[in-house]
């Protein structure tokens, strides 16, 4: 923050005349710091955004090979073409989803398990 006497709203001093050579170097020099850090924060943040696409491009990548990789028969099971591939790596391919079985048998049996010890 600025701390410079006689500020304005702006940020600027109202009356440079009053302050020394020395005010005035060391505002000069902590605007100057605060900008570099803007500056490497910035880049930092540019270099993190670039990595996190570039290993989103890699897995989609493997993912584009692992799908390759199949066969016909198997791509047809999981309800693909080859044409279909680069669509639904990149998700845009929108499936139902499928129902699981039901078994009504197996939600009134309830298996208990005990230690052998108290068997």
């Amino acid at each position: 923050m600025n701390t410079l006497r006689n500020q304005t709203a702006f940020g600027y001093p109202a009356n440079l005349a009053p302050l020394s050579a020395v005010e005035i170097e060391a505002y000069a020099r902590r605007i100057r710091a605060e900008a570099i850090a803007n500056m490497i924060y910035n880049a930092w943040t540019a270099l993190k955004g670039l990595v996190a696409r570039y290993q989103a491009y890699l897995a989609d990548r493997r993912a584009m090979a692992e799908l390759e990789s199949l066969d016909d028969q198997m791509l047809r099971d999981i309800g693909l073409s080859r044409s279909q591939i680069p669509a639904a790596v990149a998700g845009l391919i929108d499936r139902a989803p499928v129902p699981a079985a039901v078994n009504e048998n197996a939600a009134s049996k309830v298996t208990r398990l005990v230690p052998r010890e108290a068997a």
